[in-house]
């Protein structure tokens, strides 16, 4: 499996030869080559990138994500391996029919994870365990909203006169984070044979990543310690720097704890779409398994 997370900021052409990747800078004659099989994610920063759609495919079929960015550098466009299991109309079959109490215990299940993971960013921050008695509150498909409640809590006690979607760095930087999170779990969704825009709690009908913004959840607070340990000015609106951005994409790589072993954020994603996919058959939502803090009891 990939491991390299490549980041394209600058004018260039991409190639495939020989099983590698050809990065040829604009305006030098010299080739940097890498091979396929390393790679797990491209990020296309700028605007005038050159590339095939022999590429594209090639990605594909090397299981490699590719995003594309926007004017402001925010990743826009996610291109993602599709429909790689061999399994896939059983699986999509169940995952059509999962019932509405079923629903309900996996969102219930996530939301209790998400906020435990909240939880640990405020100990390994502030020592603040206030966060601890929401976790047993949540019910099946967290009727009362315990998430929007620990929501507001954590948010004002990580930063300081924090608005989730103002346009501030500290926002730029959560937001390219996900981004990066999201696309992940996308490639992972789709190669274990799930349809992306059939979500356990997201049921927007304008959404593609619908199970995407479900299983997320567990993961944001890791991205959201890293954006916290930046120690970013809360009035601070400058886009982010390049190595901003190199920083938050080795999210990735980081280690965290899934099950009794301790593993990359990248791995975990994998491990969950695919735990998702037993629950699943099984139809039993303790089997779906979810990343931790190292340590985490």
């Amino acid at each position: 499996m990939g491991y390299k997370t490549l980041l394209f900021s600058q004018p260039c052409q991409l190639s495939v030869k020989n099983f590698q990747l050809v990065y040829n800078p604009e305006n030098s004659n010299e080739d940097i080559k890498i091979p396929l099989e390393d790679i797990s994610t491209i990020i296309l920063e700028h605007l005038q990138i050159k590339l095939s759609n022999y590429l594209l495919s090639i990605c594909g079929e090397y299981n490699i994500t590719i995003f594309s960015c926007d004017k402001y550098h925010q990743p826009n466009t996610i291109l993602t391996p599709f429909s790689q299991h061999s399994r896939t109309t059983q699986i999509v079959k169940n995952q059509i029919n999962m019932s509405e109490p079923f629903k309900k215990r996996l969102w219930q299940k996530i939301v209790q994870q998400k906020i435990t993971n909240q939880s640990n960013v405020l100990k390994i921050l502030f020592n603040n365990e206030e966060l601890d008695r929401y976790i047993e509150k949540v019910q099946s498909g967290d009727k009362t909203n315990i998430e929007g409640q620990t929501s507001k809590k954590y948010w004002s006690i990580l930063f300081k006169n924090f608005k989730r979607h103002s346009e501030t760095k500290q926002n730029y930087a959560l937001n390219y984070g996900y981004a990066v999170l999201r696309g992940t779990l996308a490639k992972y969704i789709a190669s274990s044979g799930l349809i992306p825009s059939i979500g356990v709690h997201h049921c927007s009908e304008l959404n593609s990543f619908n199970l995407a913004d479900d299983l997320i959840e567990s993961f944001r607070p890791f991205i959201d310690l890293m954006v916290a340990e930046m120690k970013i000015n809360e009035k601070d609106t400058t886009t982010l720097t390049k190595a901003d951005k190199a920083y938050l994409l080795t999210i990735l790589h980081k280690q965290c704890q899934y099950k009794n072993e301790q593993i990359t954020v990248q791995n975990a994603c994998e491990y969950t779409c695919q735990n998702f996919v037993k629950s699943l058959v099984q139809k039993d939502s303790n089997i779906l398994d979810l990343p931790q803090f190292i340590g985490e009891k």
